[in-house]
């Protein structure tokens, strides 16, 4: 039986080799293809998985750029108002206002002097701040004439206005420039941190393995927004008054306009304020000729430790101050922030936001107008005519009274200010903080 076998194998022994090896070489080929697609599979998950950490990493940073403003923003506001004390030109207006038994009607104006008497109103919404020199605001607020009270509430107003939104808007862009940078610093750090792990070959670089677990350039880094709060705001203020100054200066606050004609003012106000943002004629006191933008969000190189003094305790200053990698970091982390500040891609976002915002303010402003005038309009007549609903004009002076209790709406930092909100979900915004996150040769 077994000599059968034997001859049987001695005969085929060419055909059994043959199939031996097909065989032997399909198992080890079906192997080979398998552990290649299990391994192409997990890099696939991995490389989804790590696009899903960077997306809510992202996500995150621009969720924490966001609370970070609102935490601020009553840092920013207090200092504005103070400095541009609408209420206290207002009040002092009321004080010398006829007494309502000596006053007379305008004839054929019922509808805007209802407007105007609920809009004058919101000039004394109480804000919870007050001048550095109270005494000093009042005494030369009442030297002036009644003239040049109504002509300072004009460019005070509209100054705080434009300052406001011009404030939050460029602090919105600087903190989220800020925190994606540091962000995208963390999240590369880790990822060779992890890569390194996973491949023994793979050399950490040398300027990670120095930084890590030292976090206070960071620290430094962060702390450089006390600039604008504190200072680089003041700048800001003064180009807008004067462009404020340019194209109001002249308009009489009893002139009436249409909300149309009010808007194209602001929107000169505007372009005047933008072309000197591109091209600041004052930059000469300022070191290398720094544009208005980088100037008033960051010092001057020699102010630098300035800062750092204001911001942190003597604790940190020393611990920073021991190590000259720390320096070399922040100014790396301050480079590419200048870099990025310089860029008229900021310029064009600031100038979006602005405008973004005072659309909707003014589309807030004409909605109490029709709202007024369908109120006072029901009230004379069941069927009201298109031009009583809305009036063609109003007094300059009760669109800024309008315009101050929008201003007033701009100070609330609180999760659901619609306007602040809208401004920081811009696409353009998260187009340059998804940018910033993806640039990885600083």
């Amino acid at each position: 039986m077994f000599q059968y076998w034997r001859d049987l194998a001695r005969k085929h022994k060419r055909k059994i080799i043959v199939s031996t090896g097909v065989v032997a070489a399909s198992y080890l080929i079906g192997k080979y293809v398998a552990s290649k697609i299990e391994e192409f599979q997990k890099r696939v998950k991995e490389e989804n998985f790590a696009k899903e950490q960077v997306k809510r990493r992202f996500k995150q940073t621009q969720n924490d750029s966001y609370m970070t403003f609102l935490s601020l923003l009553p840092v920013l506001v207090e200092p504005i108002y103070e400095e541009l004390n609408v209420e206290e030109i207002t009040r002092e207006l009321r004080s010398r206002r006829p007494s309502r038994k000596n006053a007379q009607p305008e004839d054929n104006t019922k509808s805007e002097a209802g407007l105007s008497t609920v809009a004058s109103e919101e000039f004394n919404t109480p804000i919870t701040t007050t001048p550095k020199d109270e005494q000093l605001l009042q005494s030369t607020i009442q030297n002036r004439s009644k003239s040049e009270l109504w002509g300072a509430l004009k460019i005070v107003s509209l100054t705080r206005f434009l300052t406001l939104f011009y404030s939050q808007s460029i602090l919105i862009i600087y903190l989220h420039l800020q925190l994606n940078i540091l962000s995208r610093k963390s999240y590369y750090e880790s990822a060779v941190k992890l890569a390194s792990i996973r491949d023994a070959d793979l050399e950490t670089p040398d300027s990670l393995s120095e930084d890590e677990g030292n976090t206070l350039p960071e620290q430094a880094f962060l702390s450089f927004s006390w600039w604008f709060l504190n200072k680089g705001w003041l700048r800001l203020k003064d180009i807008i008054e004067d462009s404020v100054e340019d194209v109001f200066g002249e308009i009489d606050p009893r002139q009436k306009l249409t909300i149309k004609e009010f808007a194209s003012l602001i929107n000169t106000c505007q372009q005047a304020i933008y072309k000197k943002l591109r091209n600041d004629e004052n930059a000469e006191s300022l070191d290398s000729n720094q544009s208005v933008i980088v100037s008033s969000l960051l010092p001057p190189h020699d102010k630098e430790f300035y800062l750092l003094q204001q911001t942190n305790s003597a604790d940190f200053l020393a611990e920073f101050n021991s190590d000259i990698a720390n320096t070399e970091n922040l100014e790396k982390l301050l480079t590419e922030l200048k870099e990025y500040l310089a860029n008229e891609q900021v310029i064009s976002l600031l100038n979006l936001l602005v405008t973004v915002g005072i659309s909707l303010v003014l589309d807030k402003i004409l909605a109490t107008v029709e709202r007024s005038s369908v109120s006072k309009a029901d009230t004379e007549a069941n069927e009201p005519s298109i031009a009583e609903i809305c009036p063609e004009k109003l007094k300059l002076a009760s669109l800024l009274a309008l315009i101050t209790k929008q201003s007033n709406k701009l100070t609330n930092s609180s999760l659901d200010n619609e306007i602040l909100s809208t401004l920081n979900n811009l696409q353009e915004l998260e187009d340059l903080s998804a940018s910033i996150y993806s640039n990885f040769k600083f």
